[in-house]
């Protein structure tokens, strides 16, 4: 599900949204009774940085940010992203290292990635 908005000028943004996690066989977006996320399609765990996918149409990228939960926040986990219009690579970062860190290599329970963003439609 992609949920729309509707600027009082008539331009309408898609709302990218969800948390993704690694419990330990993977990165994936959450989505249970607690978690639904909005226009994104999946995540692909790559050797250094993860890609979601939200092919939603857009025309132009509005913004997106993601943001280290509590946990991750705790263990000076920093995160930059590069986002298109139907892809956004995220990279994690240790501490001050300018390395991307291996999404594999980031595991827990209950910590995750929350991301927000808006598309511009046509």
């Amino acid at each position: 599900m992609t949920h729309i908005l509707t600027t009082a000028d008539g331009a309408q943004l898609a709302v990218i949204s969800c948390a993704v996690r690694n419990p330990g066989s993977g990165w994936g977006v959450i989505f249970d009774a607690a978690h639904s996320p909005s226009g994104v399609s999946g995540v692909i765990q790559r050797a250094d940085h993860l890609e979601l996918t939200h092919a939603v149409g857009a025309v132009r990228v509005s913004s997106l940010q993601v943001t280290p939960d509590e946990w991750y926040a705790a263990r000076a986990l920093r995160v930059g992203a590069s986002v298109g219009l139907a892809l956004t690579r995220i990279y994690m970062y240790s501490g001050t290292s300018t390395t991307p860190v291996d999404p594999a290599t980031l595991v827990a329970s209950s910590g995750n990635l929350w991301i927000t963003g808006f598309l511009e439609l046509s």
